[in-house]
């Protein structure tokens, strides 16, 4: 197992960015960013022994400076949607920086994603690790409070990638981070995920506005395009959707102390396979419906509608104006935290 490093510089980036790569000595590797404190890359070695690149990128390194489509960052302070950019806390009105119409989305215009972390690394026997730190000003895109973050991406032996997330607070504020990476497992130039099966272990999604802002309903996915229950190929029903998906799913099993299975991506045509464990209460599951070809992808190939899914791991979107949710608030007495586990294997093609 190894660790190493590399800077990537442009004159677009406000610094130059670390990469760390994590290597597991078996057939798996991630690449962390200081940028975000974010997913570059995440290579599986084929039958052949060629490295197949599991997540979508930029062709252009410029292109992180604005990150249009949240390529592969920490999200927060809250992910998701906030109607209306504002909330009530201890009787007061909190108003954040919009940056979707008058919402605010993935934690306003210069969110946790768009920052340059520290980090340190770590070498044990069974296991490689890359640890994140930053801290957030009270009042840093409109959130009280002073908080001091860590990510960190772990990689071990039995292809488990696993992202911890700690924060803490010196005053009451919400909080809800996941991850952005776009995932597409069959790692060929130009496919898209609409082959990709996905299992999901969600009962209900989360009914939406025009805006995608939750507007505190919950809706069964049974006998509807939204029911994964049973592994399903993503494009079978994907034409009944305005624009395909983009919404949070309630998951059936949740253990805020030990990550549960929550979802299975699969290809059938290479036979990859991604389980995805989590603390988390849902999953917003995102079929990039955005990516409109205006942007090349690492591989030179436009990044096409479908090009990539997102399974964002977080807390109810919009909670802090919806007292039915669950909270997300967190205190000075009581810290963040969440665990997300990925976790990579082949399936024989038969």
């Amino acid at each position: 197992m190894s660790v190493s490093s590399r800077e990537l510089a442009h004159p677009a980036l406000a610094q130059p960015l670390q990469l760390i790569t994590l290597d597991n000595g078996n057939d798996l590797t991630a690449t962390l960013s200081t940028l975000g404190a974010g997913i570059w890359s995440v290579t599986q070695l084929d039958e052949s022994g060629i490295a197949a690149e599991l997540v979508l990128n930029y062709q252009d390194p410029a292109q992180w400076a604005v990150n249009p489509y949240y390529f592969g960052v920490t999200i927060g302070r809250v992910a998701n949607r906030i109607a209306a950019a504002a909330f009530e806390l201890d009787g007061k009105q909190v108003k954040l920086a919009a940056n979707e119409g008058a919402n605010q989305l993935h934690g306003g215009p210069e969110g946790l994603g768009s920052r340059f972390w520290q980090y340190r690394t770590e070498q044990q026997a069974d296991s490689v690790a890359v640890i994140f730190s930053c801290q957030s000003a009270d009042g840093d895109q409109g959130y009280p409070g002073n908080v001091v973050l860590e990510v960190c991406y772990r990689l071990n032996r039995d292809n488990e990638l696993s992202i911890d997330y700690y924060a803490t607070t010196d005053k009451l504020t919400p909080l809800s981070l996941t991850n952005h990476c776009y995932w597409n497992l069959a790692a060929k130039p130009g496919a898209d995920v609409l082959g990709h099966t996905l299992w999901l272990n969600a009962g209900h999604t989360l009914e939406v506005n025009q805006q995608l802002v939750p507007n505190g309903n919950l809706l069964a996915v049974a006998g509807t395009a939204f029911d994964f229950q049973q592994a399903k190929t993503i494009g079978r029903d994907i034409a009944q959707l305005t624009n395909g998906y983009d919404h949070f799913f309630v998951l059936n099993n949740i253990n805020k102390q030990q990550p549960q299975l929550a979802a299975v991506l699969t290809d059938p045509g290479s036979g990859r396979v991604m389980d995805i464990l989590t603390t988390e209460a849902g999953m917003q599951f995102y079929s990039g419906n955005f990516l409109d070809g205006s942007l090349n992808g690492a591989d030179g190939l436009p990044l096409s509608k479908f090009a990539g899914l997102c399974l964002e791991t977080h807390a109810y979107p919009n909670a802090v104006n919806l007292p039915q949710f669950p909270s997300i608030l967190i205190t000075p007495a009581q810290a963040y935290r969440q665990r997300t586990i990925y976790r990579f294997y082949t399936q024989r093609i038969s």
